[in-house]
């Protein structure tokens, strides 16, 4: 077995205690295709930004997969779980209505 060596990283800049807590809110990109209507995108914390950000760029990757020439039954099967779980995560974020609209916007594009 080999030995690993934690290396210690200062980190500055940061004012507060909780970093994550205070961080403020930022805009997510929106992709050709999927959009977000009546929803502020600037009241998104990171995570929920990050959460929303994965799931868009999982149904990018089903749409182009969909047609791809090397499509197998069992990756479709990996990209749609993928799918599940992001929304899972946006659920427990407390943006799951947002989420489902992208997937139905999705669905009807489809």
């Amino acid at each position: 077995m080999s030995t690993s060596h934690r290396q210690d990283v200062e980190v500055s800049g940061l004012d507060s205690d909780n970093a994550v807590a205070a961080a403020a809110p930022v805009s997510v990109e929106e992709p050709a295709g999927l959009q977000i209507e009546s929803y502020d995108l600037d009241a998104l914390t990171p995570l929920q930004a990050h959460y929303l950000d994965t799931l868009r760029q999982l149904i990018v990757v089903k749409n182009e997969y969909q047609t791809a020439p090397e499509y197998e039954a069992w990756m479709m099967d990996a990209v749609k779980r993928s799918i599940y779980s992001a929304l899972r995560d946006c659920i427990e974020a407390n943006i799951g209505d947002v989420a489902k609209g992208l997937l139905h916007q999705e669905h009807q594009v489809n």
